[in-house]
């Protein structure tokens, strides 16, 4: 054969690919979640909600911190009675 011959045979046998009809709507359906996602904050409150959700270590930082904050402001409440108002001036 000669080439010209075989790359028309190659182009025919191209021709006759079949194409799913839903393909467009998968396509289409992909770039609008793509887009979704593009468009949401990169950090929001729901992104830092499933972050302490979903590992512990992040759970028992921020239960810890919790506590720590709690503990010191007890501190300084008790530390202000017991100093009769003298750090209020």
């Amino acid at each position: 054969m000669k080439p010209r011959e075989i790359y028309d045979s190659w182009r025919q046998q191209k021709q006759q690919i079949h194409v799913d009809p839903a393909f467009a709507d998968r396509v289409m359906s992909r770039i609008r979640a793509w887009d979704r996602e593009e468009q949401s904050p990169p950090f929001g409150v729901e992104r830092l909600v499933e972050l302490i959700s979903l590992h512990p270590l992040v759970r028992a930082a921020f239960v810890a911190a919790g506590a720590a904050a709690g503990f010191a402001r007890i501190v300084v409440m008790i530390v202000a009675i017991l100093n009769n108002g003298a750090t209020n001036g």
